[in-house]
């Protein structure tokens, strides 16, 4: 039996879709289908129904999920026991408070696929010119001109509010909806400031209830009812069960904001073979993730 068939057959169970699975395993979303669809004929039983938003398991597609979770966790194990007699390579990589956990969760697994043997240190913020980085986990506003910038993800910035409240079922939302609206702030955005200036032009004063320093506390002031967020999010991002969500540009009155979030490799790294393999490598997992 194909491991590698097994490994996205439980990834999309996971993710519950193809395109989860696709995004995890960094493989285009046929690839998935076939492999899952050949895993079905082996066994001669049907594992996913295809729905019009993801998919669900079947009984039997449940009981296979548990076997081969199992089985591809043991042989991780096997490959991690003979792989750790090799030199162990450290990576150091700084991450700000601006860019969600979940891109640099996705980075780890990149990381781990193209090194296997990998440590990865963590700088949380901005590193400093004495912080000795290895890549920077980054928006493209911030890069240095020394630097080369591989982009990965692209986000809008969006208004988020509780599914109860009452933008929620407005028609329209107009700008001057904002007046007196309790808002959380995000201190650490680099287009915060820039938006703030856009909306004082327009005589628009938000009231501003809580101030956060990451996007985690952001998102889940919004939930908990507290307030309001302007936050970028990825273009196919979906939280049906936590928020309303409403792109700016669809906001009457305001315009959109977007930000590309990437890596970035000095370009001197690039004397080392081993980080010019790593900028090729991300650049065509990207390349082969928009398929």
């Amino acid at each position: 039996m194909d491991l590698k068939a097994l490994r996205y057959f439980v990834a999309a169970v996971e993710a519950g879709s193809i395109t989860g699975a696709s995004e995890r395993c960094f493989i285009a979303q046929p690839s998935i289908t076939a492999a899952i669809q050949k895993l079905e004929e082996q066994l001669e039983t049907k594992l996913l129904i295809r729905q019009k938003r993801g998919v669900s398991v079947t009984p039997e597609g449940s009981e296979l999920y548990t076997t081969a979770k199992s089985l591809l966790q043991h042989a991780a194990s096997i490959e991690k026991r003979f792989k750790a007699k090799q030199e162990r390579r450290v990576l150091t990589i700084s991450v700000p408070h601006s860019v969600s956990f979940n891109y640099l969760e996705t980075l780890l697994q990149r990381l781990k696929q193209h090194t296997p043997n990998i440590q990865v240190k963590l700088i949380r913020g901005d590193a400093s010119p004495e912080d000795s980085v290895d890549i920077r986990l980054t928006m493209d506003q911030r890069i240095q001109d020394d630097e080369e910038f591989i982009p990965c993800w692209r986000d809008r910035y969006c208004l988020i509010t509780p599914k109860d409240h009452p933008l929620a079922y407005a028609e329209k939302i107009n700008a001057s909806d904002f007046n007196g609206m309790p808002f959380i702030l995000r201190t650490f955005c680099d287009r915060n400031q820039e938006m703030m200036n856009f909306l004082e032009q327009l005589d628009i004063s938000m009231e501003f209830v809580a101030e956060v320093d990451n996007e985690e506390w952001a998102l889940s002031l919004v939930s908990s009812g507290l307030g309001l967020a302007i936050v970028p999010l990825p273009m196919d991002v979906e939280f049906s069960d936590r928020f309303f969500i409403k792109p700016l540009e669809q906001i009457e009155g305001v315009q959109g904001f977007e930000r590309a979030i990437g890596v970035a490799i000095r370009y001197r790294q690039y004397s080392n073979p081993y980080f010019q393999q790593l900028a090729n490598y991300l650049k065509q997992t990207m390349q082969e993730g928009k398929h």
